[in-house]
């Protein structure tokens, strides 16, 4: 029988932590450019992740620490201020924002004798302080893990690993190698391996290399805590925010089966609709990564002037290279990049989507359709007849699957609806004292759209219609014929008298149900004159 040894046993681990890198770096020009400096300003992008605010702390901390003999003024600032996610970092208080703080940037700015840029391959990231920064004479230090493109002539002295897992990574190895341990403590390494954390999803992407697991342990022995700092990141939901993620996973997100891609598309009015900002959508893209049978990610958000993306990949993509050739200014690493399109949303998406040849995508959608009765070949060795009796068959299986649903729907529901002839459910739930809406009248509707699973597509909204020439809404159109003005009404639209299987480029993805709360205004417009 095996005695319980009740001694404790205490585990030592030596160990060396050393790292190789592709790149040589100038040790002896970054420490002078840091010794010689009276004025250092610190700045990251904008829409600021862990690693931004992750580097920019750090530093600040790191330098405070090489300064503290020395009277020298560290100024942190970021172009929208620390997210409420990570306003729990220390030092996070000391952090300019650009937005509401833009004259203590540009006062700073303009004293500054050094500018430390990290997180970012190009000034126009830092949105509203990119003038500021590009007229400042300061001399440049730039810290960064992003490729920068081969035309790109960097004035900065430049400190680029484009194969380590994240600038907060690169922080640490440069400045423990500039100055030595001597410098860290508690408060520098918490905000480094909070960067660390974040930009590799805690250690399950971006981390290929050993050198992130030895910085990671290295960070350890200035006392982190770090699964206190796992539930800073991790419970930072306020309720807005975690019901936006539900709507945007349940209403704004469409999957490309054949190409592997999944494209969530977020107007700015969704966002305003539900209290979010662009900073709370922060870890959206992760959660889309974590569908089995996408290996590409692709979210587009729309902001005052500009859109974004956010692009992952697991094996198949290369997201870098995707990011470049869609946008000018795109890139990032191969499993994980972004890009900024001046075009309108819609056009964004409409470029996204022939790039990776999702209009096919949609119409393929049909044919694998998974429905196990459905007899299908595969796409592109189907002609004639063959093609034509797949897509009769999937279209029947696909329309009895929404009739299924729909009838369910309006039974939790309660409602007692009238089936159309087309197909369309109508249920006047206000009854108008107006006349019946004619064909060719000009009317007046405001309507909100939902789907089936009482996601919002499009907020309350007011347009102005020809009744009976409604296109490609078909069966919202026939539900108009059947009210009065004044009438407001529930109408439940099947996908083939709606969008179909392309959508509207928008917010309406492929095959969508939709549900109508419309309302018909009480005074006549006009009828078209024939």
């Amino acid at each position: 029988m095996l005695k319980r040894c009740n001694a404790l046993c205490h585990m030592q681990i030596e160990t060396t932590y050393r790292a190789v890198f592709d790149s040589e770096w100038d040790l002896g020009a970054v420490r002078g450019a840091i010794e010689s400096a009276r004025h250092v300003v610190l700045v990251a992008h904008q829409n600021a992740d862990g690693d931004a605010v992750g580097s920019v702390l750090g530093m600040w901390h790191l330098l405070r620490a090489a300064f503290h003999e020395t009277p020298v003024q560290i100024t942190a600032m970021l172009p929208d201020g620390v997210p409420m996610d990570l306003d729990w970092l220390p030092g996070a208080e000391h952090i300019l924002s650009g937005k509401t703080q833009y004259d203590a940037c540009s006062k700073a700015t303009a004293e500054a004798d050094l500018v430390v840029l990290l997180d970012l391959n190009t000034v126009e990231r830092t949105g509203v302080l990119a003038e500021l920064l590009s007229k400042s004479g300061a001399r440049q230090l730039l810290i960064d893990h992003h490729e920068r493109s081969a035309d790109d002539r960097c004035e900065a002295l430049c400190v680029v690993e484009p194969h380590i897992s994240s600038t907060c990574e690169l922080v640490y190895w440069l400045m423990q190698r500039v100055f030595g341990d001597s410098i860290f403590g508690r408060e520098a390494a918490t905000c480094l391996y909070t960067g660390i954390c974040t930009d590799t999803g805690t250690f399950s992407y971006s981390n290929d290399r050993q050198s992130v697991y030895l910085a990671a342990a290295a960070l350890l022995r200035f006392g982190i805590d770090p699964m206190a700092i796992n539930r800073e990141i991790k419970n930072v939901f306020t309720e807005e925010r975690l019901r936006f993620f539900g709507h945007a996973m349940d209403s704004l997100l469409t999957v490309y089966r054949e190409q592997e891609v999944a494209l969530m598309v977020i107007p700015a009015k969704e966002m305003e609709t539900y209290g979010v900002e662009s900073a709370d959508l922060t870890g959206l893209i992760n959660e889309v990564m974590k569908l089995r049978a996408v290996d590409c990610g692709i979210l587009i958000r729309e902001e005052k002037d500009r859109v974004r993306l956010s692009l992952r990949s697991k094996m198949r993509y290369d997201v870098n290279q995707l990011a470049r050739e869609l946008f000018p200014v795109g890139g990032g690493h191969v499993r994980a990049a972004g890009a900024t399109s001046h075009q309108s949303l819609h056009e964004t998406v409409k470029t996204v989507k022939q790039k990776l040849g999702l209009a096919l995508a949609a119409i393929c959608m049909m044919l694998c359709i998974s429905c196990n009765n459905v007899p299908v070949v595969e796409t592109g060795t189907t002609e004639g007849k063959d093609l034509t009796e797949n897509l009769i068959n999937a279209n029947r299986y696909i329309s009895q699957g929404e009739e299924t649903s729909i009838d369910s729907y309006a039974s939790r529901r309660g409602w007692q609806m009238t089936v159309l002839p087309c197909g369309a459910r109508v249920m006047m739930t206000e009854e108008g004292k107006g006349e019946p809406v004619a064909y060719d009248e000009t009317v007046v509707i405001n309507y909100r759209v939902e789907n089936l699973g009482g996601g919002v597509i499009y907020g309350n909204t007011e347009d102005t219609v020809v009744a009976g020439r409604l296109e490609p809404t078909r069966g919202l159109d026939a539900a108009l014929l059947t009210m009065r003005h004044g009438d407001r009404a529930w109408v439940i639209v099947p996908s083939e008298l709606a969008y179909g299987v392309v959508g509207d480029g928008d917010r309406i993805g492929t095959r969508t149900v939709l549900v109508y709360d419309v309302r018909v205004a009480e005074s006549v417009v006009k009828r078209v004159e024939k």
